[in-house]
């Protein structure tokens, strides 16, 4: 007899009719069951049949599942009737969560299928699709801990239930319109609204009007993408007034907005369905939608009640998350900010609030810009044994890190500030967490930074803490994805970072491993006024920076000369200024000089412009500006020099950030370069937000291997700071 203990994303994922099935086919005896540790099977047969059916799971297993172990102990049989599924049970250790997935066909077909029990029944699933992050409370990941506790299933729904061959076998969330969830539409007052609740929704969205959409893992605020003034309306309301929507539209009308590429399709059609970032055709959506950008946050509908939208006439909805500015996403109604005309909502709670992820796919690369909702809490493996270890992360792009033997859980994105409901979502997700994992952290990291709302929950922790720079974790982390344990040369460009010398990093080429660091190359640090709140106002840095070093200011754009003179005390008293080397106030910069956005409404704005005017197949055609090296510091003088040279000279714009661009690529390769002589390392992760830019990553990549460097960037993980959390883990471990 074989005991098999299987873990990893194995339950809510059909495994157990799989090997129900398995084990029919091979005419074996015994049982499978879900367990608090994952999946455990005993089964009895001849040798072969049992071989063949080891073989088996490990290659054929569903699509959505994930084995990270499998224990398989020989032990003497035992007498089966027959081979059962037997009911879960509760025991130490814990398994992996299956993340939230999007419909599947079979399920999408019954949905349209006038004659099926499920027609139109917003709510359909099956083990292959359906909610599963978002609805459990506890493990094993049975009906009872999950929010579907509340209804009975009818006989209808029981059969399939209990039927192991039947794809519903065991699907916790299975439902339908007879005892599952239901829609409710209620107007601004939340008061019901009669009629159908679809048939309403289209009707008001078709007017114009913003709805709140319930979804698996918060809430949208849906309007139609083709018209203005609906669009004009949301901006407005929830002062937004450029950062871009994204919309969701059926797959046969993507080709008409967007530019698809091959790994573009397999993204949005996969179980997971992000938002992909791609190039905008410029047809049938609103100009509001993206305005002054290039790209067009597409997504397909990933559950029944999307697919049920986009009907009649409906085929481009704007859905973007429903809360306050760098909010977490709302979850109940009653969270939600007064910008919706109407709400369409259900009766199945939210356990655990997850936001949409979002990748920028590019000739390349395909770069995660957000990593949650179908990944999370898909786990990190650690190279190296790992103590129970708790890490805060950063402050923007807010996520956690829990960590235990070679498994590191990353949280959803959380939020991007620090406000008493951001606090309560980084806690509360972080309780279950521990729950869910049974880890009962003995060590946590945090950032260097003292005023982060995360480094202060980590200290509250009365547990040992090791304070980690903000670079060494970024690179950290791509060194744990690539599972590397090795010296790298690490290239993290962000746009603000605390160094261990007090002043704000953020343009740093270092010799790394997880234990320490050699910060060996960076920009020289330049003054930033006003410290943070300088981003806001780029033509402001551009202004100090020029002032600074003895260059022409006349030619600095949107700049009050009341603004100048407070500049200039600033400057002459260092009252509130901050030294940074920072790569993205370069950006800033460079972007405040041309006129691209001179007031910032949301996070790299200016950095974005300023590679919108670039093409990624010229960027390394013209030629860099002039910099030169001193003490290992990029002096920027002869760069604004050349800068300022080309406006008098009315060159383009777009030659201008190309050549801008051509230099940061160039500075870089050549520093690496002079490193790999003197280390001998040939190895280079590329880190930090700045790697979310198509020029710098695509063609710094290119250039690197061309002089046969291996480079490793981010790849399922993100390179801006959501990932930050899962450097500290590493590090943490190493140093204590």
């Amino acid at each position: 007899m074989l005991s098999i203990n299987i873990n990893g994303i194995v339950q809510g994922v059909g495994f157990r009719p799989f090997v129900y099935k398995l084990a029919s086919i091979n005419n074996l005896k015994g049982y499978v069951r879900n367990s608090s540790q994952g999946v455990d099977i005993k089964v009895t047969g001849s040798q072969k049949s049992l071989k063949i059916f080891v073989e088996q799971l490990k290659k054929d297993a569903p699509m959505a599942a994930k084995i990270d172990t499998m224990i398989v102990t020989t032990y003497p049989d035992r007498n089966f009737k027959a081979f059962i599924i037997m009911n879960s049970q509760s025991t130490s250790g814990s398994t992996f969560i299956a993340p939230d997935l999007a419909t599947c066909p079979e399920c999408l077909s019954e949905l349209l299928n006038i004659s099926d029990q499920r027609f139109n029944y917003p709510f359909i699933n099956c083990t292959n699709c359906g909610p599963r992050y978002s609805i459990i409370d506890s493990l094993p990941y049975d009906r009872p801990a999950t929010s579907m506790r509340s209804f009975e299933m009818c006989d209808y729904c029981h059969q399939e239930y209990c039927e192991p061959l039947n794809r519903r076998f065991h699907a916790q969330p299975v439902a339908c319109s007879q005892c599952g969830p239901q829609l409710q539409l209620l107007d601004e007052n939340q008061n019901p609204v009669p009629g159908d609740p679809l048939y309403v929704t289209r009707k008001f969205l078709k007017e114009g009007k913003i709805i709140a959409i319930k979804g698996i893992g918060g809430f949208h605020l849906a309007c139609l993408a083709t018209d203005n003034d609906p669009v004009s309306v949301l901006r407005s309301r929830k002062q937004r007034p450029h950062k871009p929507f994204a919309v969701m539209c059926q797959a046969k009308d993507l080709e008409s907005i967007v530019h698809l590429n091959d790994s573009a399709r397999q993204l949005l059609h996969s179980p997971a369905a992000p938002i992909v970032i791609l190039p905008a055709t410029g047809r049938h959506i609103s100009l509001l939608v993206a305005p002054d950008n290039p790209f067009l946050g597409v997504f397909l509908p990933y559950t029944p009640l999307h697919h049920l939208l986009l009907q009649e006439n409906i085929k481009f909805l704007i859905m973007t998350s429903a809360n306050p500015h760098n909010e977490p996403v709302a979850a109940i109604a009653a969270e939600l900010p007064n910008y919706y005309d109407y709400i369409l909502t259900h009766n199945r709670a939210i356990l655990n609030r997850c936001d949409d992820s979002v990748i920028r796919s590019t000739s390349s690369h395909n770069i995660f810009i957000r990593r949650s909702r179908g990944y999370v809490p898909i786990p990190v493996k650690s190279i190296i044994p790992l103590k129970e270890t708790f890490a805060a992360g950063a402050e923007m792009k807010l996520t956690f890190a829990l960590a235990s033997e070679n498994s590191i859980f990353l949280s959803p994105y959380i939020s991007n500030s620090d406000t008493l409901r951001s606090r309560h979502f980084y806690q509360e997700t972080l309780a279950r967490y521990q729950k869910w994992f049974k880890i009962s952290p003995q060590l946590a990291a945090c950032d260097l930074q003292p005023d982060f709302m995360s480094t202060r929950f980590a200290e509250s922790l009365n547990i040992p803490l090791i304070r980690v720079q903000h670079h060494h974790a970024h690179i950290a982390a791509v060194m744990v994805e690539h599972q590397i344990n090795e010296p790298v040369i690490g290239i993290a460009y962000d746009g603000t970072g605390l160094g261990d010398d007090g002043n704000i990093w953020g343009s740093e080429i270092m010799v790394v491993d997880y234990k320490s660091y050699q910060r060996r190359f960076h920009l020289e640090p330049l003054p930033l006024p006003g410290g943070d709140a300088a981003t806001l106002h780029p033509p402001r840095i551009a202004y100090a920076w020029l002032k600074n070093l003895d260059l022409d200011t006349s030619l600095v754009p949107d700049i009050s000369d009341w603004a100048k003179r407070i500049l200039d005390i600033q400057l002459q008293t260092g009252l509130n200024v901050f030294m940074t080397s920072s790569l993205g106030r370069m950006f800033d910069c460079l972007s405040a000089l041309l006129g691209l956005a001179p007031n910032i409404t949301y996070e790299a704005q200016a950095a974005m412009a300023l590679e919108f005017l670039c093409s990624d197949d010229t960027s390394l055609k013209c030629q860099p500006y002039d910099y030169s090296i001193c003490r290992q510091n990029l002096q920027i003088k002869p760069l604004l020099e050349n800068v300022i040279r080309d406006l008098y000279n009315n060159v383009p714009h777009h030659i201008i950030s190309t050549r801008f661009h051509h230099t940061i690529i160039d500075f870089t390769l050549q520093a690496v370069i002079q490193l790999r002589q003197e280390t001998s390392i040939n190895s280079v992760a590329l880190a930090g937000g700045v790697m979310q830019n198509a020029i710098i990553l695509n063609n710094l990549s290119r250039l690197l291997k061309k002089n046969n460097f291996t480079v490793f960037s981010a790849q399922t993980i993100s390179p801006n700071d959501s990932s930050i959390a899962l450097g500290q883990v590493m590090i943490a471990n190493q140093q204590i």
